[in-house]
């Protein structure tokens, strides 16, 4: 918990509304109605702040990489992949380290706050994929089957999740008494982002495409700004 490395409190006439909403949805005890109000009010401040919106966009195009991975596996299986993109080396490693070895590829080389965040988004969603694989065979069987447009979706998810804890976890620390509390907090907020996304978003087969070029980050650019727009249509509708 805590902040990232690299992190500068938010600016911008919306994100006093923001932490006004995060502190009534805990006084609120976490009514669904809270819950939706402070979700919705982060998502329009994250889409709306200059400085939050494009560090935060440029961030998410760093999964452009894995994707280009993803299709080159399809093509030419994982070994040869490995072997077009210099990473021979990880042909004998163990499955963790296949795994951690892949992360550091995918992941931007930069330090800021949002590209700490999408390392971790694409971490956690990296140990779901793999969970259970004990041989490194089995990526290549993991990844042929993967639906390229649900890999986006679950990586745009995880990381509005873990935006948004990293910018007030320690807001929210301060308003409980016990870690308990904090956790319920953490599962009631994930929750509602995961289920307003899935429930409102609707994936699109995506052709072979660029994702290292403008194509690519094009579109993870629009699946990331229409999630936040359905998170953000609760407030617009009720404000």
């Amino acid at each position: 918990m805590g902040t990232s490395k690299g992190y500068l409190p938010p600016t911008g006439y919306l994100w006093p509304d923001v932490k006004r909403d995060v502190t009534k949805m805990v006084r609120d005890n976490f009514s669904p109605s809270s819950v939706d109000r402070a979700i919705s009010s982060f998502a329009k401040a994250l889409n709306s702040s200059g400085g939050s919106r494009s560090n935060a966009g440029r961030a998410i195009q760093s999964s452009g990489k894995a994707l280009s991975f993803i299709d080159s596996v399809r093509k030419y299986g994982f070994t040869e992949t490995l072997d077009r993109l210099g990473l021979s080396h990880l042909k004998n490693e163990t499955p963790e380290n296949v795994r951690s070895g892949l992360l550091k590829y995918f992941s931007d080389s930069g330090n800021e706050f949002y590209d700490n965040i999408s390392t971790q988004s694409m971490n956690e969603l990296m140990r779901e994929l793999f969970k259970g694989i004990n041989d490194v065979n089995e990526y290549e069987d993991v990844l042929k089957t993967l639906d390229t447009g649900d890999f986006i979706r679950e990586f745009i998810i995880k990381f509005i999740q873990n935006c948004f804890f990293s910018n007030f976890t320690e807001k929210l620390l301060s308003l409980f008494d016990t870690l308990d509390r904090y956790e319920v907090a953490e599962k009631n907020v994930k929750t509602h982002i995961r289920n307003t996304i899935e429930k409102k978003y609707s994936i699109k087969k995506i052709q072979d495409i660029d994702w290292n070029g403008q194509e690519g980050n094009k579109i993870i650019n629009v699946t990331y700004k229409r999630a936040l727009e359905i998170l953000s249509a609760w407030s617009e509708v009720n404000d």
